[in-house]
């Protein structure tokens, strides 16, 4: 094993070494002959070695095997990072730049610039468009040989290639030579690998063709993989919960200035500025460092797209904010002159390429100048007349409107410096949120107040209110039941027999399994009965029959006096089988009452009833419910004409 570790060690160093003896002593070709010779019968040698243990088992080779140790040793840009188990290294240091050349390896024949990464195209070249490799190599800390090392790659505004000792390592976008070619994907990236030697060459294509700055702009870190993972799920989970907080509080304001407005209340300018803070939350979701990579599939234009549409949208209502807080803020012509560029804007960055998009929104920030004018001369007037203004919101606008102009001049390479906006922009809505929770507590303090005094000085009136009220309840309940119930019999009345068979009606139009029943009765030979016995005592088979009546039907079951001697039953919701024996069920409990009546013309002296039936559901339904009750109706006569005494139901 040792053998073959010393035989790949030497094949490494003579692949590497050769080409560079080769390139860099081209003029001396004698002197190039004889170091050929000398790595010919090293080579021999390792053969004739290795046929000699073929016997052995293969050795695993690491899947980015680096170049043997002498190599590096002899390189002058070889850069040492420091990292430790709990933190990682900026990747930095000196590199080698070839301009508009795609190469895995360095090169002695190619023209190549000595650079330090971070760097763009635009610092290098002096033109964004364009193309180019870095090559550097790196010494890390031997205690970690052999344990999962990670490269954090943040977004790079263009397309990308990692080759890790010539293999490839991990690809962003798809690098190439001229705009037809390139795809610009704008996303962080990690890459891992298992080192087994403290020496790695790490080879950088880049190409940028659609963006104002392109090339390697962002620092990356090395580090364990471990420590690289916490780190960027740290600042990923950083990310999400302060647009979170920032979108809840915009989605808070949104309806609660929504239910105001419709009830009456003045808060347009509070929905506006719950718009500005909702828009501005997912800016910051799809501004650098493009937290939205982690859980949204987008291609590089519609991200960018959208990171441009936010923030024009989140400027919009911003602008209308102050303009709806004050018109002193903002004039109303430079308001409306900024509502039509922003809608332009906003057009052409839906429709158009982002280079032609990015470029208009450079342009188009000139004329924020005159609204920064504005703004500026509405404090001084608000100063200098001595109004009452909002500290907090005065000074909130300030930073805000400055972290505006430094990121977006940060966006176009125009300054070096870090993204301020996240930052800025969250505190801004906190520092708002925070003076409308004040006010809004301040408020709701007040009004408690005035209210127990309130409470306090309208309490016997109050208690007399409520006197007044439970007797008015009690009466009105009286009153319906009064309105609703026969005065004789204690059943229900034509009126509330009408408002029912109408609910069941149309309950039984709507639902598939409904039933319901409706049944005429009426006393058999009643007006003989009267003439016979006198009016009172019919009077008191009326009210008898009405409990007979109720204790013979199921409790949810519906008895009303129709009029005179005639009653109606409803059910609902029964089996159809069931409703003939229940029906018999009413008439023998009228029979077993057995109420002497001698005057009937029948041989029977007992009072009866005749009864006639009509059901329906869904699909067995009658047009009107007028229909309904007329059936039963004729069923009732058919019952008299058979003899009296007799139930007759819809077939």
């Amino acid at each position: 094993m040792l053998l073959r570790s010393k035989m790949n060690d030497l094949i490494f160093y003579f692949k590497f070494s050769a080409r560079t003896i080769r390139l860099k002593n081209k003029h001396n070709r004698t002197f190039a002959f004889l170091n050929f010779t000398r790595m010919w019968h090293k080579c021999a040698l390792l053969f004739l070695i290795l046929l000699c243990s073929v016997l052995t088992p293969p050795r695993v080779l690491a899947q980015y095997e680096s170049a043997p140790e002498s190599y590096y040793l002899h390189q002058q840009l070889l850069n040492s990072v420091q990292f430790t188990e709990d933190q990682s290294s900026i990747l930095t240091g000196r590199w080698l730049f070839y301009p508009q050349q795609l190469i895995q390896e360095p090169s002695a024949v190619l023209a190549s610039n000595t650079v330090e990464l971070p760097a763009s195209f635009k610092d290098l070249m002096g033109n964004a468009n364009t193309y180019g490799t870095f090559i550097g190599h790196f010494q890390i800390p031997k205690e970690f040989l052999g344990r999962r090392i990670a490269i954090w790659i943040p977004n790079q505004y263009g397309a990308y290639r990692v080759f890790l000792n010539g293999d490839p390592l991990v690809r962003v976008g798809t690098v190439g030579v001229d705009a037809s070619h390139h795809q610009t994907e704008n996303a962080p990236r990690i890459a891992y690998f298992v080192p087994e030697s403290e020496y790695f060459t790490l080879t950088i294509q880049a190409s940028s063709f659609q963006s104002l700055q392109g090339g390697l702009k962002n620092p990356m870190k090395i580090g364990l993989a471990r420590t690289i993972n916490q780190q960027y799920q740290r600042l990923m989970m950083s990310i999400a919960m302060i647009c979170g907080a920032v979108l809840g509080i915009g989605l808070f304001t949104l309806m609660f200035s929504a239910f105001s407005l419709a009830n009456g209340g003045k808060t347009k300018r509070i929905f506006i500025f719950g718009l500005f803070i909702v828009f501005l939350a997912l800016h910051n979701l799809f501004s650098a460092p493009y937290a939205y990579t982690t859980f949204l599939n987008l291609s590089w234009s519609w991200g960018i797209r959208l990171e441009y549409l936010f923030s024009f949208l989140a400027i919009l209502f911003f602008l209308s904010y102050m303009f709806l807080l004050s018109s002193r803020y903002l004039h109303r012509w430079v308001y409306s002159a900024a509502m039509l560029l922003l809608s332009f804007n906003i057009g052409v960055t839906l429709w158009a390429e982002p280079t032609i998009f990015q470029q208009l929104a450079f342009y188009s920030s000139f004329f924020f100048v005159l609204i920064l004018a504005n703004f500026a001369y509405g404090f001084y007037q608000t100063l200098h007349s001595g109004e009452h203004y909002s500290r907090i919101n005065f000074w909130a606008v300030i930073i805000l409107c400055g972290t505006f102009i430094h990121d977006f001049l940060l966006m176009l390479n125009l300054v070096n410096s870090i993204h301020l906006s996240f930052i800025s922009t969250s505190v801004y809505a906190l520092l708002i949120m925070f003076q409308q929770a004040r006010n809004y507590a301040y408020h709701n303090l007040r009004i408690e107040r005035l209210n127990q005094k309130l409470i306090h000085l309208n309490s016997s009136l109050d208690l007399k209110v409520q006197e007044r009220t439970e007797q008015l309840s009690l009466l009105n309940e009286k009153l319906e039941i009064q309105i609703k119930t026969d005065a004789l019999t204690g059943a229900y009345n034509r009126r509330a027999l009408n408002e029912e068979i109408q609910r069941l009606y149309f309950e039984t139009l709507q639902s598939k399994r409904h039933i319901v029943v409706f049944a005429m009765l009426d006393v058999d030979y009643f007006k003989k009965y009267n003439d016979h016995y006198g009016h009172l005592k019919g009077d008191q088979i009326l009210q008898n029959l009405v409990k007979v009546l109720q204790d013979a039907l199921p409790k949810n079951a519906f008895v009303a006096r129709y009029g005179g001697e005639e009653f109606a039953i409803l059910l609902h919701d029964i089996p159809q089988p069931a409703i003939a024996p229940l029906m018999q069920k009413v008439l023998q409990a009228v029979r077993h009452a057995a109420f002497e009546h001698l005057a009937r013309e029948d041989r029977k002296q007992y009072v009866t009833l005749s009864m006639g039936v009509a059901w329906m559901t869904r699909e067995q339904a009658y047009t009107h419910v007028d229909d309904f009750m007329k059936a039963a109706d004729v069923h009732l006569y058919q019952a008299k004409l058979a003899g009296r005494d007799q139930v007759v139901i819809q077939t």
